[in-house]
């Protein structure tokens, strides 16, 4: 159990690297202002992660294995949906500011599921947890980039005083289908009618998904450079996202798999899953969509450094109720 421990605690200290590259790099002028920021944010939204979501669950899933695993996903859907609900209750109880809305809760209910829920899945419980840690991945993406995506576009709309699109509108329909999303849907498909992509485009697709980690953490570093760690303030609405992922979240889920029929090992997977860091794109969607990126970056390096302690607490607590 202790170099489980000491092995997922390795993994947040590997994404804190990554970012500190970013940040080092930026010290010594690197990036040529703002620009090179928003060529990161588009080359991770538009190309690298797209790509990663369909080579990464193409190879992953099956046919079969997808079909037979649909109830095992009621658990992490509906946890993250309610985390949602109850993150619009946070806002409007605690005031959360305004220019921050929809960044805040994407941060509160989408987890890191991404980057880090895979290798920390695996070195606590083996390869059988592959399979569950995807499942939740498909969650975690689903609500991401559909309700995430779209509230930090409005936030952005609403820094920059331009008119909502309407509810039901092709603006809303192409901020919610957003490239990641399409990427992960079209793998889906690919899935679900048994048919394998052509070779060279899947592993085209593995190349330039490969680069989606190490370009949206040097991104993070990035920008905690630009704002200056002096400079990030750790406030009401920062902690309220602390508390969010690290407790209410995976109370949350753990009290769903506690609720449904799933096997030990899954609800283990799935309450791990759901105590992670923020979601890393918070802060290149915030970016990308002009929102608060000093919030948003703020929220993904302090969950990431606060994860070390989570992790283990959770796991003791898994560990206690069994």
């Amino acid at each position: 159990m202790l170099e489980a421990f000491l092995r997922s605690i390795d993994c947040v200290l590997i994404l804190i690297m990554l970012a500190g590259a970013g940040y080092a790099t930026a010290a010594r002028g690197w990036y040529d202002g703002p620009q090179a920021s928003a060529l990161i944010a588009k080359l991770v939204t538009f190309l690298s992660l797209p790509a990663y979501l369909f080579s990464s669950v193409l190879e992953r899933l099956d046919h079969d294995e997808l079909l037979s695993l649909a109830g095992s996903m009621i658990a992490p859907f509906a946890s993250i949906w309610l985390c949602f609900l109850l993150s619009r209750l946070v806002v409007r109880a605690f005031k959360v500011e305004a220019q921050h809305q929809g960044v805040f809760s994407s941060a509160f209910s989408a987890t890191n599921n991404m980057f880090i829920g895979v290798p920390v899945s695996l070195a606590l419980f083996g390869e059988e947890a592959l399979v569950p840690t995807l499942l939740y991945f498909f969650a975690n993406t689903t609500f991401f980039w559909t309700m995430g995506n779209f509230l930090e576009a409005m936030d952005g709309i609403a820094a920059e005083h331009r008119k909502p699109p309407k509810v039901l509108s092709i603006e809303t329909v192409r901020r919610v289908f957003s490239p990641p999303l399409c990427g992960f849907l079209a793998a889906i498909a690919f899935i679900l009618v048994d048919v394998r992509p052509p070779e060279p485009i899947l592993t085209a697709a593995t190349y330039m998904g490969g680069i989606t980690s190490p370009l949206a953490l040097i991104f993070i570093g990035l920008m905690i450079h630009r704002i200056g760690i002096r400079n990030i303030r750790i406030t009401k609405d920062i902690l309220l996202v602390v508390f969010g992922r690290f407790v209410l979240c995976p109370a949350v889920c753990l009290a769903f798999t506690a609720l449904l029929p799933l096997p030990p090992l899954f609800a283990k997977v799935y309450v791990i899953q759901a105590s992670l860091p923020c979601i890393t794109q918070i802060a290149v969607l915030a970016r990308f969509h002009h929102a608060d990126v000093r919030f948003a970056t703020t929220a993904v390096a302090l969950t990431t450094l606060l994860c070390v302690a989570a992790l283990p607490a959770w796991m003791l607590i898994l560990t206690a109720i069994e």
